[in-house]
């Protein structure tokens, strides 16, 4: 059975599950690639809670969150266990900023504190 293509899809890509795999295993390779996906897991707070201030607000935010886990299923569909490994560069990157500021700052890490 054939799919109808919405007529308001701007950004029309045929359908090839394959493909597409290929596709984020390709842009995985890239460190680019890697960053922006991680801007995008980030952006769409795929680790963390939905709840706003209102109910609105609360589903925007799930709406949000839909897409990053749309993105999250797709890459870890593509390459099963990058999306944790996209968690640790991310961490990794978040200690040596956190180092890096605190040695700019004059105040010693947290490794460091007794």
């Amino acid at each position: 059975m054939q799919r109808s293509i919405p007529a308001g899809n701007f950004f029309f890509v045929p359908e090839d599950r394959e493909q597409e795999r290929e596709d984020l295993r390709a842009v995985l390779r890239l460190p680019a690639g890697r960053r922006t996906f991680r801007r995008l897991l980030a952006a769409g707070n795929v680790m963390g809670v939905s709840f706003g201030r209102d109910e609105r607000g609360t589903e925007y935010n799930e709406g949000i969150r839909a897409v990053g886990l749309w993105l999250a299923t797709k890459l870890e569909a593509a390459a099963p266990g990058e999306l944790a490994r996209l968690m640790q560069d991310s961490g990794e990157d978040r200690q040596a900023a956190n180092a890096a500021g605190a040695k700019a700052d004059g105040r010693r890490g947290r490794e460091e504190i007794p």
